[in-house]
């Protein structure tokens, strides 16, 4: 039991408030006093107590409605109803209103002071443990704002739900990697200091990251000067060829629209779609969520392909998102590392997405 608790006392009638003070104060408790209900209220948000001592009949405002405010938005405050009436029905009422105890009158000297004592104890023990659930749920705030800058959203999310830690493997599904890489950074790179360096490189990156989660895509990793992102994973997305696309040109416009005279940079970006295996790729000591198949790495050879400001996608891709694109076929192309030439398409426009609110959007 917290040392000298305050407690406040409810009552109208100054023989039972006389009798109570007595108990309270030889037992160090700091007594309140209000005499109906709304000074029972108010003297409970000027110093919010440890116990209420709470009369059922009370001028104002009965009791059990003073309760029902109080626990509507205190659970921890102990809470004593006392009254002379011994209906059952009224202690089941104020028991499930939230009252740790009844007590009828006239009542037992000892008893009361036993009562009071054991519902102080609890009130203590409630309050300690919502200064440490608080603790706890700034502690996995933390955690999850740690996590949330290295693995992405929609990943963390799962981990965190399961019970288990995270496992190797994956499942193969198909789905759509984007490919970004800043043009013209090596250059830069050969004149600035390094500290300067690197905050010019994340600002290029977090353009890319933007558009790239706008379109609901899942960042991969960062590779130096570029970007990854996954679409169609860890999240299903039906028009995931189509978002990658979309994420694309608003990575091309973004770069385009911080240009200044002083510092201007581009973006060749190369998309692919197909089976690939998507989960957590690495060791049992340091995984991480990645996608792993031929697929893949043919977006990446489109992007070493693409000019600045050029987005190519491949056949897959174009076949899943025709319908909201126009590009044109760039022939037939050697890739390195690929014993077949492919055919790459160029990316020229590409319809908005639907807006859900306004379906006929074009």
């Amino acid at each position: 039991m917290a040392s000298d608790p305050i407690v406040l006392l409810v009552d109208d009638e100054p023989d039972t408030v006389r009798l109570v003070r007595k108990i309270l104060q030889a037992d160090g408790c700091r007594i309140l006093e209000a005499a109906d209900g709304e000074q029972a209220l108010a003297a409970y948000r000027h110093t919010p107590p440890d116990l209420i001592l709470l009369d059922i009949i009370l001028p104002r405002r009965d009791g059990l409605d003073i309760l029902r405010e109080i626990r509507a938005q205190d659970q921890v405050t102990g809470i004593i109803m006392v009254s002379a009436l011994t209906s059952e029905r009224m202690t089941i009422d104020a028991m499930l209103a939230g009252a740790d105890d009844y007590i009828s009158k006239p009542f037992p000297l000892r008893e009361m002071r036993v009562r009071i004592r054991q519902v102080l104890e609890k009130a203590t023990l409630r309050r300690e443990n919502a200064v440490l659930q608080a603790e706890l749920n700034r502690a996995n705030a933390r955690i999850r704002e740690l996590l949330e800058r290295f693995m992405p959203a929609q990943v963390m999310a799962e981990f965190l739900e399961r019970p288990e830690p995270p496992a190797l493997g994956g499942k193969r599904q198909e789905i759509t990697v984007l490919y970004a890489d800043v043009r013209g950074f090596t250059p830069v790179a050969e004149s600035r200091p390094p500290d300067e360096l690197v905050e010019i490189l994340n600002g290029c990156l977090q353009l890319a990251a933007d558009a790239i989660q706008a379109h609901g895509g899942t960042l991969d990793k960062f590779m130096g000067d570029g970007v990854i992102a996954l679409f169609n994973a860890p999240v299903p997305q039906p028009d995931h060829a189509a978002r990658a696309v979309r994420a694309a040109q608003d990575i091309v416009r973004a770069f385009r629209e911080a240009a200044t005279p002083e510092r201007s940079f581009e973006v060749g970006i190369g998309i692919n779609s197909g089976d690939m295996v998507v989960g957590n790729i690495g060791t049992p000591q340091l995984m991480n969520y990645t996608a792993i198949g031929d697929a893949m790495n043919l977006a990446q050879r489109l992007q070493e392909l693409a000019a600045p400001s050029e987005i190519l996608i491949g056949q897959r891709t174009w076949e899943l998102a025709s319908e909201d694109l126009i590009a044109e076929p760039c022939g037939s192309v050697q890739i390195r590392g690929r014993s077949e030439p492919v055919a790459p398409y160029r990316v020229k426009e590409i319809r908005p997405a639907e807006d859900p609110a306004n379906p006929q959007q074009p």
